[in-house]
C-alpha cells in the first residue's frame, strides 16, 4: 500500500487517535505481533486464542508506527521507564478493529486503478487463482492474494499488501456463511468473476447445498454490467445461477456445450496434461504442468480471461506452461524412489475424488491413499466419507484412513466388491499412522496425503519424506 498517515487512518476508519501524533506515516498492516516490521499498523483483533490488545507492548517495541485498538490498553510500563520507540507509538480506538481493517482496505482498493478479478468457488479456487494469475502476468503486471489471504480477515491484508503500480489484481474469495462474500466484495470492488464450482464444502455451516449456492452467487450479484463473469458450466448448479450476473458471462468446461471447452486430453509423462481449447470458433493446443481433468477446467478459466483481456495466444499458452501452484495443492514431490502427492491444504468430496484419481494416474508403484477427515460437512459427514471410500475401491492398493470420521471412509471402500490385492486400515490420529508409515512404506511407492485444513496433514508429508530420503533411490523434489 501508500504510505498512510496516523490521522489519515483514523479519519478513514473512523477512530479517534488517543495516543501519540497524527503525522507519523504508517507503511505496512499486520495482525501478528509476531511477524510485525517497523512502520506497521497492528490491528489489534480477538481471536479464539488470543487477543492482540495483550501485545501493544510487544509491536511498539518492535518499531510499529501504530494500533488499531477497540478497548483500553496499558503498553510500555513493564520495565519501569518508557523506551523511545513507545513514546513515538500512537493508538487509534475504534468500534471494531476488524471493521476498521475492512474500512482501510475498501479505501486504498478505491485509490488505485488495478482492475479485481475475484474467484470463489466450492472447490478449485486456489488452483483457477495460480492459473489467472500466470497468464494474465505475461502481459501484465499482475496481483494474487498470497498464501490463504481469502478470509473477511485475509482479504483486506492482502488488498493493504498490494503495491499501487499492479493493472491486475486476482483475489480469492472464501466464505464460511451468507454474506461473507458479498461483503468482500464490497471491500475488494471486482469489475470480473470466476465461479468454479458449487458442492457440499461447508454444508456443515450453511446447512444446504442451495444456501451454498446463494452464498457463491454474491460475487455474481457483485460485478457491475459492464463485467464480466467466467463459470464452470460443467456443474448445474453453476449454470443455475446466471441469472444472478447482470453482466455478460461466458461458460467454460469439458461439456461441449460451453463456450470455451477443452477436449483431447493427454497425459504427458514426467510433466503434465496436453489439451486443446476451443474459444470463438479457433482451436488453440496447450499444455500443463499439472495432472488431471480438474485443473485443465480451472486452466480454461485463465484461457477465456486471457483471450478476453487481450493476451495473444502464445501469451496464453506461455502463462500455462509456467504455472506455479500454491503449496499443499496437489505437489509432487520426489524422496528417493517414493512419490509423495501432497494435497494436504484442504479436502472435500469434489477434490478428494480429483486427487484419488491423480493418484492412480501416478507412477507404477504401490498406490497408497492417506486420507483424513473433511471437515464442517454436519450431518452429511457420514454418507461423504462412505462416498470417498467408495470411489477410492479400485484406484488404489492400500488405503489408510486417519481421524474421527476414518471409519466411515473405511466403510465405503470395504461395502462393494472386494477387489483382490487391496488393503485399508483406520487410525485413531496422525501418531498412529505415522508410526505405522515408518515400517510400512517401500520403494516405488505413491502416496497420496489429503484431509481437511484442520488436520494438518503436513507432518505427515514431512515424515513420508524423511521416510523416502531413507530409502535407496535419488533425491528429487
Amino acid at each position: 500500500m501508500r504510505p498512510y498517515t496516523v490521522g489519515e487512518i483514523a479519519q478513514i476508519v473512523g477512530g479517534t487517535i488517543v495516543s501519540g501524533y497524527p503525522e507519523t506515516s504508517v507503511t505496512g498492516v499486520g495482525i501478528d505481533s509476531r511477524k510485525v516490521r517497523p512502520g506497521d499498523l497492528f490491528c489489534a483483533i480477538k481471536g479464539e486464542r488470543a487477543d492482540g490488545h495483550d501485545f501493544i507492548t510487544d509491536v511498539a517495541r518492535k518499531g510499529a508506527s501504530a494500533a488499531l485498538i477497540e478497548r483500553e490498553v496499558t503498553f510500555c510500563g513493564k520495565d519501569g521507564g518508557e523506551l523511545d520507540a513507545c513514546e513515538k507509538f500512537s493508538l487509534i480506538r475504534v468500534e471494531s478493529t476488524l471493521g476498521a481493517l475492512a474500512a482501510l482496505a475498501k479505501a486504498y482498493r478505491e485509490e488505485v486503478s488495478t482492475r479485481v478479478i475475484g474467484i470463489t468457488g466450492s472447490v478449485g479456487k486456489t488452483s483457477t487463482k495460480d492459473a489467472v494469475h500466470s497468464v494474465l502476468n505475461q502481459k501484465y503486471r499482475t496481483y494474487k492474494n498470497p498464501g490463504n489471504l481469502n478470509s473477511h480477515i485475509g482479504l483486506p491484508l492482502a488488498i493493504l499488501g498490494m503495491d499501487p503500480g499492479y493493472d491486475y489484481a486476482v483475489l480469492e474469495m472464501a466464505m464460511r456463511a451468507r454474506g461473507e462474500i458479498a461483503e468482500l466484495c464490497r471491500i475488494a470492488g471486482p469489475e470480473l468473476g470466476v465461479l468454479t464450482d458449487i458442492s457440499h464444502s461447508h454444508i456443515g455451516l450453511l446447512g444446504s447445498l442451495e444456501q451454498i449456492a446463494l452464498s457463491k452467487a454474491e460475487l455474481l450479484e457483485s460485478l457491475p454490467q459492464d463485467g464480466l463473469a467466467v463459470l464452470c458450466g460443467d456443474n448445474p448448479r453453476v449454470r443455475d445461477v446466471r441469472s444472478f450476473a447482470k453482466c455478460r458471462v461466458i461458460f467454460y468446461g469439458l461439456e461441449e456445450e460451453n463456450d470455451c471447452r477443452a477436449f483431447g486430453l493427454q497425459r504427458i509423462e514426467g510433466f503434465g496434461t496436453g489439451f486443446t481449447a476451443e474459444y470463438r470458433g479457433s482451436r488453440y493446443e496447450f499444455s500443463l504442468p499439472l495432472f488431471g481433468k480438474h485443473q485443465v477446467q480451472n486452466a480454461l478459466a485463465a484461457v477465456v480471461l486471457g483471450f478476453e483481456l487481450g493476451l495473444s495466444y502464445e501469451e496464453i499458452k506461455a502463462g500455462l506452461l509456467n504455472i506455479s501452484l500454491s503449496p499443499m495443492r496437489q505437489e509432487i514431490i520426489r524422496r528417493g524412489s517414493i512419490t509423495i502427492i501432497n494435497d494436504a491444504y484442504n479436502a472435500s468430496v469434489k477434490s478428494m475424488k480429483a486427487a484419488l484419481d491423480l493418484l492412480a494416474e501416478t507412477g507404477t508403484g504401490r498406490k497408497i491413499a492417506i486420507l483424513g477427515d473433511m471437515l464442517e460437512l454436519g450431518d452429511f459427514a457420514p454418507f461423504a466419507h462412505r462416498e470417498v471410500g467408495d470411489y477410492a475401491r479400485g484406484k488404489v492398493d492400500v488405503l489408510l484412513a486417519v481421524g474421527n470420521l476414518a471409519r466411515f471412509i473405511l466403510e465405503g471402500f470395504n461395502q462393494g466388491e472386494t477387489v483382490p490385492g487391496t488393503f485399508s486400515s483406520v487410525f485413531p490420529d496422525k501418531t498412529s499412522a505415522g508410526e505405522y508409515l515408518k515400517g510400512f512404506v517401500e520403494p516405488g511407492d505413491v502416496l497420496l496425503v489429503k484431509a481437511s485444513r484442520g488436520m494438518g496433514f503436513e507432518s505427515l508429508v514431512e515424515l513420508l519424506k524423511e521416510i523416502g530420503s531413507s530409502l535407496p533411490g535419488d533425491d528429487e523434489t
